[in-house]
Order: C-alpha cells, then structure tokens, then sequence
C-alpha cells in the first residue's frame, strides 16, 4: 500500500486531498495493521482541519454586519386587533379644496400713503411745539404754533373788510327807510304845497275870482311835483338800494375770502372783539391719526414756507414688500390673499392681499418685489422686519384629506391604521401625502373616499403592531 500525504501543500478554499489506494491492494498481516494506524491518523487529521475551517465560517458569518432595520413591507399590510376601543378615534377620509401657497421672504415697509409731514403754508418763527418724538396723535390735534407776519397781515385785511361790510349794513338800512332821504323828503313837501295851492286855486276859479289859464298852470304844476315825488319814491330809492346792497355784499365777499384763508393757514379767522386783533398766530394740526416718527424743530427758530417740521405716520396698515422668483410669478395676482409671519408675532399669523406686482425683474436675482398691504394689529410690524410671506390660491377641484393626527411613521414607511369591518381590526395602510394644510394633510395614494383612519390612539396600535413583529422575528 503507498499512502501520500501532502501536509505541507494546502489546497484551495480550505480543503485538505487525501489519495486513498485501491481495495484490491490493502495490507494484510503485522504490515497490513501498521499502514491502517496511518491511514486512521490521516483521517483524524483531516477531521480536525474540517471542524476548524467550519469554525472559521461561522465566525465570518457572525462578524458580516447586519441586515438593514428597515420593516418589511408586509409590516405595512398587517392587520392589529384590539381588544378595548376606549381611547380609540376615528376620521372618515373627506374631500377639501385645498389652499396651495407659494413661500417666499419678505420685508416689512412703511405704507407712504399714510406717512404726512406737517409744514406751515407761510414762514414764522417757532412759538410752540406740542408734541415729541414718539407721541400719538389724533386727526386734528394742534402739534405747533408759529407767529407769522403774514398771518398778521391778514388779520388787518379782515378788519377793515369787515369794517366796510358793517357801515355797507347800515347804509342799506337808512336807505330802506323812505324818510330819511333828502330828495324825497324835498319831493314830497314840493308835492304838498302845490296840491294846496291848485285846490285852493280851484275854489277862487269855482268863484269866478281867477281866471282858468291860473287854474290850469296851478293844475300843472300840482302835476309836475307829484310825478318828481313818485320818481323819488320808487325809480331813487331802487336805485340807492341797489348800490347800497351791492357795496354790502361786496364787502361781505371780501370777509369771507379772508377769513377762509385764515383758517387754511391755521389762523383764527376773527378776531377776539371789536378793538384788539389777534397776534399774528397760526396753529399747526396732525393731518391724520398716527404716531410721531420725526421732530426737526425747536422753539424760536424762523421757518420759511414749506419746510417739514414733524412727520405723521399712521402704522396700522403697513407694506411687505416680497421677491417672488420670475417662474412663480405667473402664480400672482391682484387682490390674492397672502399670510405673514414674523418672530416679533409669535404664533400669530397675519393676513393680507397682493396690491401691486413690479413690472421689472431684477436682473441680478432673477426676482420681482410683489407689494403687499397687510393691517398692523397692536403695530408690532416694523419697518426693516423680515418676515415670511405665502401666497394662498385654491386647488380647482376638491382633493383627497385626512387629519394630520392620522399619519404615522413606521421604519421609513408613512401609514395610517384603516378600521375595517371588524370594529377590533385595523389594517396598516401605506399612503403618499401631499402638503399639509392646517389639521388636514393631501392623500396622494392608498386611501380612498369615506374610509375610516384612526386620528386618536395611535400610539397604542403601533405597540401592538411591534409586538407582532417581534414574534415574528
């Protein structure tokens, strides 16, 4: 018998090659029992190399890493059973026009259309100031007083148009009493004494004492007097009338002017009696309600006409100027509702509309300022703030929704537990959201209309289902 035994030559993978003789050769006697010894040798040595390269095997395998964590996908279409529905809550899937918005930034500016500087229309030296930086006013409220020469002027214009609107009065009423005209007081006394003398005349004619050309001259002259006396009477005193009226309504014109413009430029427009006129005042008022935002003068300094003096600004309605990329902006409109937020608001979110969108686009962001008007409760908007803006526009027709309480994250699967016939089962469904508006999010897939989720108890459905999963592994 030949054994070969090559201890010194390992094969490949681990195995070990044994040459074993034919049948027909085997040893027999003391030869034959010594070369079974060897071959019972080999046979142990080549048992142990086995049981090592196993070993070795083994140990790769526990060392590889494991599997990835992530739940199988039959995980997502097991159904739990519960055995108590207390803290249970259940959702049907609904339909809801959904609110889409675009997000951009945005900053916080103040609305010039009501931002006021107030300014005196004449020049004066600063008398008063009545209000500081800071301070709230209301419409109409008085913040300055100027003396103004100009405003002194004026007043001594008033005074003498009134004085001439006053003796034009009273002319008119002496005009009104027939009695105290002279020409037609001479008029009626002419009438008088040639109506007695024509009667008189006319007894001594009736007595044959005068003859009837006396009696006629008397008759004309009775005549004469009587038609100077109706002139006097009527075409005169129309006539005096008309002029005095008309001296009289021009005067009170004059009055009028004045004081108008007196009271445009902050003046009084009378004076305070008859014999002292008014210094030459004129009292500054807040435009509008608002608050004082800057102070440029101090008392005793010479103003001329036009200068700015205080600025006005009423905060409760402010600009958010927004910069909307140029492939967004065909998703803005006139008049489309608009949130804002802001850190100086808290969880308070504001609302507003699009009032204005820039007909140029920036060239170097690629973006267009879309101008929004929002109100300012409790001013807390200021101008600077950065804020966050969305535009909100409607999805055309309803879509598919469950309550945001309904989703669950299972492994890297989002689910919802479905409740089906079964009041005690609920079934593990995958499903693909959309945006989340508000309590409702957008059921892309794997729900359907009027299907029951699970908004409350959760929690408890998810421990059950990692229970089964636990005996399952």
């Amino acid at each position: 018998m030949t054994v070969e035994a090559k201890p010194d030559v390992l094969p490949a993978q681990n195995e070990v090659e044994l040459v074993v003789p034919p049948p027909s050769v085997a040893p027999r006697g003391v030869g034959g029992r010594k070369a079974w010894a060897v071959t019972v040798g080999i046979l142990v040595v080549i048992a142990a190399a086995g049981g090592l390269w196993l070993r070795a095997r083994r140990s790769t395998d526990v060392a590889s890493p494991p599997a990835t964590s992530t739940p199988p996908a039959a995980v997502t279409k097991a159904v739990v059973e519960l055995a108590s529905l207390d803290d249970i809550a259940l959702e049907p899937v609904r339909q809801e026009a959904l609110t889409t918005s675009l997000q951009v930034t945005g900053t916080v500016e103040l609305n010039p259309q009501t931002i006021v500087t107030v300014t005196p229309l004449v020049s004066g030296r600063v008398k008063q100031v009545l209000v500081q930086q800071g301070t709230r006013v209301r419409a109409g409220q008085p913040v300055a007083v100027l003396d103004s020469p100009e405003i002194a002027e004026l007043h001594v214009r008033l005074h003498d148009a009134e004085t001439r609107r006053d003796i034009a009065a009273r002319q008119v009423q002496r005009v009104e009493r027939e009695e105290s005209r002279v020409a037609l007081v001479q008029s009626r006394t002419r009438l008088n004494q040639t109506e007695a003398a024509f009667e008189r005349l006319k007894q001594l004619f009736e007595a044959g004492v005068i003859s009837r050309q006396e009696l006629q001259d008397a008759e004309a002259a009775y005549a004469a007097a009587k038609a100077e006396y109706d002139f006097q009477r009527v075409v005169g005193l129309e006539r005096d009338l008309r002029e005095a009226r008309a001296a009289l309504e021009t005067a009170t014109v004059e009055v009028k002017h004045l004081s108008e413009q007196l009271a445009a430029l902050g003046g009084k427009a009378s004076p305070t009696d008859d014999t002292v006129h008014p210094a030459g005042e004129i009292q500054l008022v807040a435009p509008l309600a608002g608050l004082v935002t800057e102070r440029t003068i101090n008392v005793g300094a010479f103003v001329p006409a036009g200068t700015a003096l205080l600025t006005v600004a009423d905060l409760r309605t402010v600009w958010v100027m927004a910069a909307v990329p140029e492939a967004q902006l065909g998703q803005i409109r006139i008049g489309q509702a608009v949130t804002v937020r802001a850190p100086a608001l808290g969880e308070q979110t504001l609302r507003g509309q699009v009032a204005f969108v820039e007909a140029q686009v920036n060239a170097d962001t690629r973006t267009a300022r879309v101008r929004i008007e929002v109100p300012n409760p409790g001013e807390r908007l200021r101008s600077g703030m950065f804020v966050e803006v969305a535009f909100l526009s409607s999805t055309p027709t309803p879509q598919l929704v469950v309550p945001v309480a309904a989703v669950q994250r299972i492994g890297a699967h989002t689910v919802v537990f479905v409740a089906g016939d079964n009041p005690h089962q609920f079934t593990v469904r995958e499903v693909e959201l959309g945006d989340a508006q508000g309590e409702s999010v957008l059921v892309r897939s794997g729900l359907t209309l009027g299907e029951r989720v699970v908004v409350k108890g959760g929690l408890a459905l998810k421990t059950q289902l990692a229970g089964l999963a636990a005996e399952g592994d």
